[in-house]
């Protein structure tokens, strides 16, 4: 996939690259400080022109499935899993949560945001011929009593900016 395979952008950097300033140095265990570090990095990411600061939020915690459960209860619950008086930011509870079993196979450690659509693109996708869903085509069966379904969907996607996407490699 487009996050695991991390592709080379236009710059020749790898989507997730320390140049981007959107990959962790070190890698932390997915927790209130470490994903307040990687909110803060995207909130510091900076246009084109490299000035102006576009103040990335992030909408999405994205985790394989071996960090589902850490992944609902930091986002769930008003107090930190495994402290006595620390407090959950508001800003942290709202991030939806989303567990990809796929992740797993590249690391099961490692851990994303990402910026809601609406307020940077990311990843594009686009359709063959503006062909927006499946093609489909049948005809009258000759062989067998009945109809023949031929089915495909041509789509394609691409990272276009790594401004709107974070990883930590986890720990």
């Amino acid at each position: 996939g487009i996050i695991t395979a991390n592709p080379a952008m236009a710059d020749g950097n790898a989507l997730f690259h320390t140049t981007h300033k959107n990959l962790a140095g070190t890698g932390a265990a997915l927790d209130v400080s470490s994903v307040g570090a990687a909110r803060a990095a995207m909130a510091k990411q900076t246009g084109l022109d490299k000035k102006t600061v576009l103040n990335v939020r992030p909408a999405f915690l994205i985790v394989p499935a071996s960090l589902e459960l850490k992944a609902e209860q930091l986002v769930a619950q008003n107090l930190v899993p495994a402290a006595t008086s620390s407090v959950v930011p508001q800003s942290i509870r709202t991030l939806a949560p989303i567990s990809e079993p796929r992740l797993d196979a590249a690391s099961e450690t490692a851990w994303y945001l990402a910026a809601s659509p609406n307020q940077i693109d990311t990843i594009e996708y686009a359709y063959l011929e503006g062909q927006q869903g499946a093609y489909i085509e049948t005809r009258n069966g000759f062989d067998v009593d009945g109809v023949e379904i031929k089915c495909r969907l041509d789509f394609g996607a691409k990272a276009i900016d790594w401004r709107g996407l974070y990883k930590n490699p986890g720990a």
